[in-house]
């Protein structure tokens, strides 16, 4: 039973908004005031005529001694604030905040805002950022990152190389579109800030508000949020902005982003540019690999930026043994919105560019490229990568052979087809996903040493069992609709012998209960990371039941075993019922005199496999797993790029929920579809977003999502994966390998690509 759903389609579903109204009346609501210009001085604010109006309206000035800049993760000295001070960097940034007594009235008094702007010419690609002046007078320049690290004996095995192929692609900007965009409710009660958002982590966001705010903070969020993949991390400035303009009116303040809002001033995955050559033989074999990855971070490197980078460091070289490498990154600024979080987080970007040159090197020695991979990829399913990554339980092996199986059954099909006149192509890639990230990775920006190493990868859950045999468990996350409440309603259910209808769980952020500076539902961080914790929690009140148990029937714990709802030996002729055993604990404890008391349990979990960084090498992810997509793609005569058939191939362990499972692995693939196809987010010369609703900013419709089989290998029942990023990483370079067998195409979305070349 789906537990979220059932809660869902019976209207039982609370949202951040029902939370306020049910919790909140006297407050006042706010309406942001934004830049017009994606570059340009403020000369001067006058709001007077607002402020007649009996509206209040907040600038940088009156928050000025409430605000420090927020920590960046980067050695630089750019500040950033959430308000514009004296010069607006980006189109949408905010200038001035209008309260009001109501939503619509606040909205209406902007219009009596008049703000003296000085236009200056942005600077909006990364081509401008290399040749422009800096976007920010403290710095020299628009570059903020440029490392170079290099792994095995790279000079060497490219030198010795037969042949040396090079592959130029863009990878646009893009947003994930949830359903319910940001909403922040924030008041001042004279010692710290209480902030309530659909906030989805990382919790070390806390940390930077605090810093921020320059005072503590209680963060609160609601138990459903709609939706996010990542893009509601970012909601961080407005929580801190909002937060300071209420210390300033001493009134609790409500801000609900609209849908424009949204789109232009939110956030946004970072557009890449990407140099990759690969060095390998005749024979298939390849001997080196050089990447070299621009990232366009917009107007400031925003935390947790430039981890687009630098997040998949670990597993750089992908499903390929391959033990040289050179790469090099460079992030920079632009007069663009501020980029961070978004689905699969660098890997479309990283996967993008080498699969597809993986593509181009096997036209250069015309090999097959499903053969080009079979050459390289990597047997074992323990490995260690150049860079620090550590594989293990998955085979990337048995995941291709599948791969070739289905392959070459539609190569057989689409010859017949194109026979007929019919442009279309079979295309394949082949990646890790990584999951459960190891904020350690973070530390490959710093240029200095001065800096405290990171490696959390943790978090803490707690379990409770009521007098009635009730189970209510506590996850400091949030609960996007992936299914969680459900698998771990499954998982308490199979390990305490209570029904899932039993078992309520509460997954909210709330930082007054436990938590780690790891915590929040991002990175798929869900089934290595929390359940690993949940399972902890779970040993010990097994643990308890068991041994309570064996007091009370005066047995071995060893021979008892919890089964459908009671507490029985092995041979099943002594039982008690886990309804009686808890009600001993909950009104008569004095039985148990050698059970520790209390049903109730935290599990903390901190992988083992996370590390510290080291000579350039870091486990930047705790736990991975390897997918395959084979696609076929046609071009109608509309023009229009359509999915004909897809297939996935995934080895991510123990499947917690078959159904669960495929519905984020598909959900997965179709953002990939509609980031492949034509989803971008686009500016033109004077910075202005040409997307700026859902009328113009081109996404996924059932009309054009594809059916797509999944196909599930477990090469260890014991390995737990996250696998809900896999299809936004994997898609995009399986179709642009299919429609180069038909066109030229260099870059994403295709749609895009192919109308600028008629």
């Amino acid at each position: 039973m789906f537990k979220e759903g059932l809660r869902f389609v019976k209207g039982e579903g609370s949202y951040i908004d029902d939370m306020i109204i049910k919790e909140y009346k006297n407050h006042l609501h706010v309406s942001i005031l934004r830049s017009p210009y994606a570059h340009a001085l403020i000369k001067r604010i006058d709001y007077s005529d607002a402020s007649k109006a009996g509206v209040k309206v907040i600038t940088f000035r009156d928050l000025m001694n409430f605000l420090s800049p927020f920590p960046l993760s980067l050695d630089t000295k750019v500040e950033y604030y959430p308000i514009a001070r004296d010069k607006a960097v980006y189109y949408g940034e905010p200038v001035a905040l209008v309260i009001a007594k109501d939503q619509y009235e606040a909205e209406d008094a902007k219009e009596l805002i008049q703000v003296d702007y000085e236009p200056i010419k942005p600077v909006v690609t990364i081509e401008d950022s290399l040749k422009s002046e800096p976007i920010h007078p403290q710095v020299k320049s628009n570059i903020v990152l440029n490392k170079t690290f290099t792994y095995g004996d790279f000079e060497y095995e490219s030198e010795k190389s037969e042949v040396v192929v090079e592959n130029r692609v863009k990878f646009p900007r893009y947003s994930c579109s949830p359903l319910e965009t940001y909403e922040v409710f924030a008041r001042y009660d004279g010692d710290k800030y209480e902030i309530y958002s659909n906030f989805q982590g990382p919790y070390s966001i806390h940390y930077l508000l605090t810093k921020a705010l320059k005072a503590d903070v209680l963060l609160k969020g609601p138990r459903d949020i709609g939706g996010s993949f990542g893009i509601k991390s970012a909601i961080y400035p407005y929580m801190a902005l909002i937060a300071s303009a209420s210390r300033v009116i001493w009134r609790p303040l409500l801000w609900r982003e609209t849908r424009t809002e949204h789109v232009i001033a939110s956030s946004a995955g970072a557009e890449r540019e990407s140099v990759v050559k690969v060095y390998g033989n005749r024979s298939g074999k390849i001997n080196a690999i050089e990447i070299k990855a621009i990232d366009n971070l917009g107007a400031y490197p925003r935390p947790p930026e430039p981890g687009n980078l630098l997040r998949n460091h670990g597993n750089l070289t992908g499903a390929y043994d391959i033990k040289s490498m050179k790469v090099n990154y460079m992030a920079v600024l632009t007069n663009t919105i501020p980029t961070g979080l978004n689905r699969g987080y660098g890997a479309p970007h990283l996967y993008t560019a080498i699969e597809t040159t993986i593509d181009i090197f096997a036209d250069e020695i015309k090999m097959d490229p499903i053969d080009v991979r079979m050459k390289n990829v990597i047997k074992d399913e323990y490995y260690e990568t150049a860079s620090g990554g550590k594989y293990r339980s998955f085979s990337c092996y048995k995941v291709l052979r599948r791969m070739k199986e289905l392959y070459d059954k539609l190569n057989t099909d689409v010859e017949m087809e194109r026979a007929k006149g019919k442009r279309i192509g079979v295309g394949v890639s082949l990646i890790i996903e990584p999951s459960g990230t190891n904020i350690g990775y973070l530390d490959l920006a710093r240029e200095s040493s001065d800096f405290l190493p990171k490696s959390s990868a943790q978090d803490i859950v707690m379990v409770y069992i009521d007098l009635y045999g009730k189970v209510k468990v506590f996850v400091n996350g949030s609960n996007e609709g992936q299914g969680h409440e459900t698998v771990v309603s499954e998982q308490v259910s199979r390990r305490l012998g209570v029904k899932p209808q039993d078992v309520d769980v509460i997954y909210r952020t709330d930082t007054e209960r436990p938590w780690a500076v790891s915590s929040g539902t991002y990175s798929s961080r869900f089934a290595p990371i929390v359940m690993e914790a949940l399972n902890r929690a779970l040993d010990s009140l097994e643990d308890k039941l068991l041994l309570a148990a064996s007091e009370l029937l005066g047995v071995q714990k060893s021979s008892l075993k919890i089964k459908e709802g009671k507490v029985t030996t092995v041979t099943e002729d002594k039982s008690v019922s886990l309804r009686q055993l808890v009600g001993i604990f909950h009104w008569d404890p004095v039985k148990l005199r050698n059970t520790e008391q209390g049903l109730v349990a935290v599990g903390h979990f901190q992988s083992p496999y996370a590390d510290n960084l080291k000579e350039g090498k870091i486990n930047s992810s705790i736990s991975y797993g390897c997918m395959g997509q084979v696609v076929e793609v046609e071009i109608g005569e509309t023009e229009m790029p359509f999915i004909r058939r897809a297939y996935v191939i995934h080895d991510a362990g123990k499947i917690l929920n078959e159904k669960m499972a495929e519905g984020q692995i598909v959900g997965a693939s179709f953002q990939g579809v509609e980031v492949s196809l034509f989803s971008s987010l686009e500016y033109n010369e004077d910075g202005i977003p040409l997307s700026q609703n859902f009328s113009d900013y081109l996404v996924l419709t059932a009309m054009e999502s594809p059916n797509i089989e999944v196909q599930h290998i477990t090469s260890d029942p014991n390995h737990v994966a996250g696998l809900g990023e896999g299809g936004i990483i994997s898609m995009p370079p399986a179709i642009i390998n299919a429609l180069r067998k038909v066109i030229k195409i260099n870059s994403i979305p295709a749609l895009k690509e192919i109308i600028s070349s008629k």
